[in-house]
């Protein structure tokens, strides 16, 4: 007769049971629940590029950049007021008026014919005009005498040179006050003489560009305007005391417009580009991008254009110093020395859980990894 197994030999099969039961829950609960969090902030790193770039009427390549290519050579003068301390002395008020002729014919004035205020005040007119029968024309009138009694407001002028019944129907009159009875004397200085020759350009490049952009595609809103002084001349010298001066220059413009969004794209490509191994450009800081004009031929109606533009990128999750094999056993010490060791990773901080796990677990996908911009912190 077979003898049966006893209890206690039960009991140890189920005790043993029960271990291997509970260890491959603890190996399950361990996989399950174990985690490495990692925390890294990043130091942003410069980025820089400088590149030329072609414009043309009809683009030969994508890197090309649609445009074109204008020039005009102007001439112009200007009256600047002298600014500084000086004397104040008088001068001759002046203003626009306008000449009515109600009479069935024209009527010629002579340059420094008489214009007589209601208040009496006369003044002459600056150049000859002759007022056209039933209209109007404009002229300058300037006071006969300097002083402040010229500065009068808008009122009607008779015409003392024409005979009684002429005065009747020729006449002038203002819309505005009269202005300048005085001036302010100062010292001319090279430095103003330099400035107001800057804004007479500036003046310029502003017509030119109005004038330009009328004729040209809404697309082409990029502009650059190159200027070529010609000449360059003034009717008061430095040193001179005077209360305005007149300037006048010859300026050679040409003209570059493009298509600005094609150019901001081909500037973040190749700053693309520059972007170091294991890093994202985080930003291209395209308003800032300095454009200046390399060459320029109307005739050929291209351009090159000198572009520099700048940005700024950090390290990104794939990067080769963030590769997980490299932090896996380490204790939460070592790791952040390593990981603070590299010269983009301002700092870095570990979390592991459940809480008794004391090193970065062997696999991978238990391992978190987040990049935040340290330098906003």
């Amino acid at each position: 007769m077979t003898a049966l197994p006893s209890a206690r030999l039960y009991r140890r099969i189920a005790i043993l049971f029960l271990v291997l039961t509970a260890a491959m829950l603890a190996v399950v609960l361990y996989l399950a629940t174990v985690r490495a969090d990692i925390r890294i902030e990043t130091l942003e790193e410069e980025v820089q590029t400088e590149f030329f770039v072609s414009v043309q009427s009809e683009p030969q390549a994508n890197t090309d950049v649609p445009g074109e290519i204008v020039s005009e050579t102007v001439e112009r003068s200007n009256v600047f007021e002298v600014n500084g301390e000086g004397e104040e002395i008088p001068a001759k008020a002046h203003g626009i008026v306008t000449l009515h002729n109600e009479s069935a014919t024209d009527q010629p004035l002579v340059e420094k014919t008489r214009l007589l205020s209601e208040s009496g005040v006369l003044f002459r007119i600056v150049e000859a005009v002759t007022g056209p029968s039933g209209g109007t024309v404009q002229v300058e009138a300037r006071a006969d005498e300097p002083g402040a009694q010229g500065e009068i407001e808008p009122t009607r002028f008779l015409i003392p040179g024409l005979n009684a019944a002429k005065q009747q129907v020729i006449y002038a009159t203002s819309e505005q006050a009269m202005v300048g009875g005085t001036e302010r004397r100062a010292i001319v200085t090279e430095a103003m003489l330099d400035e107001a020759h800057i804004a007479l350009l500036k003046e310029i490049e502003i017509g030119v560009d109005v004038q330009w952009r009328a004729g040209l595609s809404q697309a082409l809103d990029g502009v650059l305007i190159l200027q070529e002084t010609l000449e360059k001349r003034t009717d008061t010298d430095p040193g001179s005391e005077v209360g305005s001066f007149t300037v006048t220059t010859i300026v050679k413009n040409t003209g570059v417009y493009f298509d600005r969004a094609r150019l901001l794209r081909i500037a973040e490509a190749k700053l693309q580009e520059h972007v170091p191994e294991g890093h994202v450009l985080r930003e291209a800081r395209l308003e800032d991008m300095a454009v200046t004009i390399d060459a320029a031929d109307v005739s050929s109606k291209t351009a090159r254009l000198h572009v520099s533009v700048g940005g700024t990128a950090v390290l990104k999750a794939t990067s080769q110093v963030l590769d997980r094999e490299n932090l896996m056993g380490l204790s939460v010490g070592d790791a952040e020395l390593y990981l603070e060791s590299q010269p983009t990773i301002q700092n870095a901080s570990i979390e592991l859980s459940p809480f008794w796990v004391r090193r970065i677990p062997r696999l991978r996908d238990h391992i978190y990894i987040e990049i935040v911009d340290g330098a906003q912190d």
